[in-house]
């Protein structure tokens, strides 16, 4: 899975602790207004969160494919 491969100083892994952690879909403007980033930002973020398999794209928004443990193991990590 990607997520060993994202740094979690970046936008991208914000964006993916905030839906993982809000465990319900969200559109690219809650996030948006969430996480106080700019909405071009947080759309290409998506997109390249999708490709990585690490967001899945449904009717009502964007839901996270990682766990809270997932993350919670990638910040502990040495």
């Amino acid at each position: 899975m990607g997520l060993t491969q994202l740094d979690p100083k970046t936008s991208a892994f914000k964006i993916l602790v905030y839906l993982t952690f809000k465990d319900r879909p969200m559109k690219p403007l809650e996030i948006t207004k969430g996480l106080g980033v700019n909405g071009s930002t947080v759309r290409a973020r998506l997109a390249e969160l999708k490709k990585k398999g690490l967001v899945e794209s449904v009717s009502d928004g964007y839901v996270s494919k990682v766990t809270s443990y997932d993350i919670l193991m990638k910040l502990t990590q040495p």
